[in-house]
């Protein structure tokens, strides 16, 4: 599909430089919008505006919101205010308000005020709330109905929506004060008899959001209870909107690259951006701080206590580098792995154990296979039986302890209420640095 999007990139530019225009608009439009944006990417940015603007105002739209964030706001700052507006009144609420939300402030407030007054006023306040929360997720377009509808009714109301709308595999059942009374399925509407009231299908304990609940809470519950969307309501029980599948899908990537990031002890680019550069070396320096006081005092303190050991078996120096890297990879990913685990949102239980046990059980089984690998290649090197088994016998519990570190850690993170992925690479690195030394020279002053 690039391949296909980059020959018909070529042919509109050959066409903008022809001075055909209008067939180049026909083009991109005859695209999906996926294909539109990736092929309106490759155009310089003024012929990109250009083609974009001259499309019917429903594809471009649709094309505007495939872009990339950045380069999205970039063409919408390209755009005339009118023109603007136009594009935004045809994409859903939470993309419109997510776009007017990146956009430079005194170019967001001459567009609000194009807006009419209830539209202006349904912006501001979904603006209002925090892009990673429900409030900032969810989008007011759904299709409310009251409780003394008839499941025909509403069918026949479901028929004036517009097919492109995304928000209609629920109907709300909303009574006269805004209350949320339940929510009903497309599926129930059809099955139910035509005369049926729709106060009477649902039922209590319909699942629900607050607008203030973070967008992992969120995503939580749209994957355990298999959802297409959840309702947002206040304290009040009072439905505001509804957060649909496709902006969770959407989080969890974002959730998942962030995590990721954290677990290596960086910090993603949005982040950076976000938080300025100081901001960002002040939130980072001290996890490399911490890991470099442990190394001199801790990890220079062992090898000091043991340098009687290392200046009579001088061999035992060439496999530090070797038991210090094994325990700090492997310590990494069980760290991931149970991290990873813990930030699904699965609740502690026999789970946990089961997850701790079966890498404590790879541990034991990598470390005794890798231990007997290297005891018999220090036998081949004539380096002598003791030194074989004191560097065998030590891989094999570094790799056990790397296991059981890298899973104590998110662990105990979690039990103090913190978010496990804290648990950076460089300073868990530095801990295994530590207990991979204690062991092998331990156990080196101990067998020799």
């Amino acid at each position: 599909m690039e391949e296909r999007n980059r020959i018909i990139g070529e042919t509109v530019v050959e066409m903008l430089e022809a001075g055909d225009l209008a067939q180049a608009i026909v083009t991109v439009e005859g695209l999906h919008s996926a294909d539109a944006a990736e092929v309106l990417f490759s155009l310089d940015i003024d012929e990109e505006v250009k083609v974009l603007v001259g499309m019917e105002p429903r594809p471009a739209a649709r094309a505007l919101l495939e872009m990339e964030e950045d380069h999205q706001v970039e063409v919408a700052s390209k755009l005339r205010t009118g023109e603007l507006r136009e594009l935004l009144e045809r994409m859903p609420v939470d993309e419109a308000v997510d776009l007017l939300g990146d956009i430079p402030r005194e170019q967001r407030l001459t567009l609000l005020r194009l807006f009419g007054r209830e539209e202006a006023g349904e912006f501001a306040e979904l603006l209002s709330y925090s892009d990673d929360s429900a409030g900032g997720l969810m989008t007011t377009d759904y299709v409310s109905v009251s409780p003394g509808a008839t499941a025909e009714e509403v069918i026949d109301q479901l028929r004036e929506v517009d097919p492109e709308a995304e928000t209609i595999y629920y109907v709300y059942v909303v009574d006269d004060d805004g209350m949320l009374e339940g929510v009903l399925s497309l599926r129930e509407l059809i099955t139910s008899p035509p005369g049926r009231r729709v106060g009477e299908m649902v039922s209590s304990g319909t699942v629900k959001v607050r607008p203030g609940d973070d967008q992992e809470i969120v995503a939580e519950v749209i994957a355990k209870y298999d959802l297409l969307a959840v309702p947002v309501t206040d304290d009040d029980g009072s439905l505001l909107g509804i957060v649909t599948v496709d902006d969770v899908l959407e989080v969890i990537g974002d959730e998942a690259q962030e995590d990721i990031m954290r677990f290596a002890g960086a910090t993603s680019r949005e982040e950076e951006l976000g938080v300025g550069l100081w901001a960002n070396i002040g939130r980072r320096l001290p996890w490399f701080a911490l890991a470099a006081l442990i190394e001199i005092l801790i990890a220079a303190g062992i090898l000091k206590l043991y340098s009687p050991v290392l200046e009579k078996y001088v061999v035992l120096i060439f496999f530090i580098p070797l038991l210090v890297t094994m325990g700090g990879n492997i310590s990494i990913q069980s760290s991931t792995i149970m991290g990873h685990w813990l930030t699904s949102g699965a609740p502690l239980s026999k789970g946990t154990l089961r997850t701790i046990s079966g890498e404590v059980v790879w541990g034991v089984l990598v470390g005794a296979f890798t231990g007997v690998v290297i005891a018999g290649l220090s036998m081949l090197l004539d380096l002598g039986p003791s030194v074989g088994l004191v560097v065998g016998l030590s891989l094999a519990l570094t790799v056990l302890a790397a296991c059981l570190v890298g899973c104590a850690l998110p662990l105990a993170l979690k039990a103090l209420h913190r978010d496990p992925a804290g648990v950076s690479g460089p300073l868990l690195g530095t801990v295994m640095d530590v207990v991979s030394l204690a062991i092998y020279l331990g156990i080196g002053r101990l067998l020799i």
